[in-house]
């Protein structure tokens, strides 16, 4: 009766797979016209700061695209068996477009430091914000997520998605680092004259090589299997451009601590 269904579904599932692999094959050319084109238009422009202007609107398009070849994708991946051959490519290809919005979302971060919108935020609020968003995986690797946030800190004038986002990045860098139990600690606190406020990153991973410590913030530098390199690259240049310090303390089999600093200014 399996076989007889089997059979009967197969050219429904070819048909299937075939105006996938039809619409997958448009929306790879769409994207790369849009690249095309992005490109042409970019090389027009000398002025960084005109850059801020063009790339989200770039990046959109580019989204849209990458969206449809994902849900193609997700579509053809379920109707496969496990053990089909084309399965294989098509996970590929879900990886890829994962890779690609990564270095989109790097490079709007990037243009983004041309020109930010500063306001007036709470660190504390930025670590309860990015806590929240990797409680669920921390609980998955029976990782702990420890906060020693100092209470009546002055608020900061900073580009404060630019700010969330590296406090995002980093915490999700040491969240990978532990792979399964340790903790991440943050802590915030300002100086004795309450010039400075600090927000310290803290984990219980396996650290980093001294030969390796210099290279972190570099672009496109990584010592894991996947990933672009362009997360704390990205973090340290959102942080710098809101006139604030990033350094970085580590000891092998100790775990790695990230220090931001900022000043307070005139309130």
């Amino acid at each position: 009766m399996d076989e007889q269904n089997e059979k009967t579904l197969a050219p429904e599932k070819n048909f299937l797979r075939r105006a996938a692999d039809l619409k997958m094959m448009e929306e790879i050319q769409i994207l790369k016209t849009q690249l095309d084109l992005a490109k042409k238009d970019l090389a027009r422009f000398e002025k960084t700061k005109t850059l801020a202007h063009v790339a989200p609107s770039v990046v959109h398009d580019i989204r849209n695209s990458l969206g449809v070849i994902s849900s193609t994708s997700q579509f053809v991946l379920s109707i496969l068996k496990p053990d089909e051959k084309e399965r294989q490519a098509w996970e590929l290809v879900q990886r890829n477009v994962e890779n690609i919005k990564n270095l989109l979302k790097s490079y709007l971060q990037l243009a983004r430091e041309v020109e930010n919108t500063k306001q007036k935020c709470s660190m504390n609020e930025i670590v309860n914000s990015v806590a929240h968003f990797i409680e669920i995986q921390a609980k998955k690797q029976n990782t702990s997520i420890e906060k020693n946030l100092a209470e009546n800190l002055p608020l900061l004038n900073l580009d404060m998605p630019a700010i969330e986002s590296s406090v995002l990045n980093i915490a999700i860098n040491a969240l990978e680092s532990l792979e399964n139990q340790g903790a991440i600690k943050f802590r915030t606190y300002s100086d004795e004259k309450g010039e400075n406020l600090f927000l310290e990153i803290e984990d219980t991973g396996p650290g980093i090589a001294p030969e390796n410590l210099e290279k972190i913030f570099s672009p496109f530098f990584t010592t894991k299997k996947t990933g672009t390199g362009m997360g704390l690259y990205s973090a340290k240049a959102a942080v710098e451009n809101n006139d604030g310090k990033i350094t970085c303390t580590s000891k092998l089999g100790e775990g790695s601590k990230m220090i931001l600093e900022f000043s307070v200014g005139p309130s």
